[in-house]
């Protein structure tokens, strides 16, 4: 327990340096949720939603539906000069990846965080970007189509206006939550209680027939 909360503050620092810098940055802004007066859980779908199949990229080469399938999967969405959003968002991530550790359920769960702004985001630096947080955090990106394709059959919307004068990018915050059949079975917001929201994962995960 006193491990996890170190790890907890170390991670609060290291996003307070990089809100800092994102703050710098600025030229950019992203649709903000507002806080909610209540810990945010999971939403669950009361029927599950077939994803259709998409091509995006990873380090690792092609990251389609099928590299989705096996286990469950948490996708968020952003872009690397988001100032302050995205950062916080995945140090949220990663403290609940954290809470899911130990056997079976860590191994079951990826992270994947999708970049919106292809034409600036490499597959290197996003890679890097969201291994800073947690190092089993997969980051990948693609062709406008593709990210349209993926955002949309998890109800996400996004949208780059790459003004010469004023570069913007706007997207959801909402994570969703993938199972190992590749349908789309929840999605919760930022700002959840880690604690809660956990139990309520593998409550959930060990529950159903998905899981192995």
């Amino acid at each position: 327990m006193l491990a996890l909360m170190f790890k907890r503050m170390n991670k609060a620092v290291a996003a307070f340096l990089l809100l800092s810098f994102g703050v710098l940055i600025g030229g950019v802004w992203a649709f903000i949720t507002p806080k909610p007066n209540e810990p945010q859980t999971i939403e669950w779908l009361q029927t599950p939603r077939s994803l259709a199949n998409f091509s995006l990229e990873s380090e690792s080469g092609e990251f389609n539906k099928q590299s989705l399938l096996g286990r469950w999967t948490i996708i968020s969405f952003g872009f690397l000069t988001c100032p302050d959003v995205c950062p916080t968002s995945l140090l949220e991530l990663s403290i609940l990846a954290d809470s899911l550790g130990g056997e079976p359920i860590k191994n079951d769960i990826a992270f994947i965080f999708v970049s919106v702004d292809p034409s600036r985001d490499s597959i290197d630096s996003i890679s890097q970007f969201v291994k800073y947080f947690d190092p089993t955090f997969i980051g990948i990106t693609g062709e406008k189509e593709a990210l349209i394709q993926l955002a949309g059959g998890l109800s996400i919307q996004f949208k780059v206006s790459p003004n010469e004068h004023k570069y913007t990018v706007s997207h959801s915050t909402t994570f969703s939550i993938i199972d190992p059949k590749g349908n789309f079975r929840g999605r919760f917001r930022p700002g959840f209680d880690v604690d809660s929201l956990a139990i309520n994962f593998k409550k959930f995960i060990i529950q159903t027939s998905d899981f192995r």
